[in-house]
C-alpha cells in the first residue's frame, strides 16, 4: 500500500474501497493519507483535531437550528396578498391540506432529522474527545450513520431555490432572515459530517475498550 510514510508498520487488515485489494493498515501519524497500491486510491487517512472540528460545526449547526425552523424564511406579496412562511408553517400547511404523509416526511427529514444528527454528532465527539465512552457510544455511532439516509437539508434547500425562481417573476419575494440561518444550519451540518470519521471513530472506541 503507498502511503506518504514510510516508518508506519501494519496492524490489521482492510479493504480498498475502489478494487477490494486486500492490504494491511498500517498505523499513520495525524493528516497522514494512505492509498492503495493497485489503484492508488485513498484508503483511509489520519485526521488532526477531526473531533475538535466536528465540534465546532456541530455547535454552530445546533446553533442555527431554532432561528432556521422559527424565523421566517420568504416573505411572498402579489396583487396586495402577503404570505410569510417559515419551515413548520411548511409542514402545518400540508397537514392542513390533507398530505399528511407528506408532511410527516417533511418534519421528519428537514426537521427532526437533522437535530438529531447535529445531536448524536456532538455528544459522540465530545465523548470520544474526553474519553468518556461507553456501549452508548457506539449504539449512538451505529444510530448516527443510519440517520444520515434520512437527513435531506439539500432536497429542501433545492426546493426552496425552485420556489423562489418560479415565483420571483409572479410577485415581489423577500428573503428573511430564517433562510440565511437555514443555509448556515446547513453549512454547519455538511462541514461537521465530512470531518467526521466513523472508521477513526469505531477505532477510538476499540482503543478505549482495551
Amino acid at each position: 500500500m503507498g502511503k506518504k510514510t514510510e516508518n508506519a508498520q501494519p496492524s490489521k487488515l482492510l479493504l480498498c474501497p475502489d478494487c477490494d485489494l486486500l492490504m494491511d493498515k498500517a498505523e499513520l501519524s495525524p493528516n497522514e493519507t494512505a492509498y492503495c497500491s493497485r489503484c492508488n486510491a485513498q484508503v483511509y487517512r489520519h485526521p488532526n483535531n477531526s473531533f475538535n472540528k466536528v465540534i465546532a460545526f456541530t455547535l454552530a449547526g445546533l446553533l442555527f437550528y431554532i432561528p432556521a425552523n422559527f424565523l421566517p424564511i420568504m416573505s411572498f406579496e402579489m396583487l396586495g396578498f402577503e404570505a410569510t412562511n417559515t419551515m413548520l408553517n411548511g409542514v402545518e400547511q400540508l397537514f392542513n391540506e390533507g398530505y399528511y404523509w407528506m408532511a410527516f416526511l417533511v418534519l421528519m427529514c428537514s426537521v427532526l432529522v437533522p437535530l438529531f444528527e447535529l445531536s448524536l454528532l456532538l455528544i459522540i465527539a465530545l465523548q470520544i474527545k474526553l474519553n468518556k465512552t461507553s456501549k452508548m457510544t457506539a449504539k449512538m455511532l451505529l444510530s448516527y450513520q443510519s440517520l444520515t439516509e434520512w437527513g435531506m437539508l439539500e432536497v429542501y434547500m433545492l426546493g426552496i431555490l425552485v420556489a423562489y425562481i418560479k415565483m420571483v417573476s409572479m410577485g415581489t419575494i423577500l428573503i428573511d432572515l430564517g433562510l440565511f440561518c437555514f443555509i448556515g444550519m446547513l453549512l454547519s451540518a455538511l462541514l461537521a459530517a465530512s470531518c467526521f470519521d466513523a472508521q477513526y471513530a469505531f477505532e477510538q472506541l476499540e482503543q478505549s475498550k482495551s
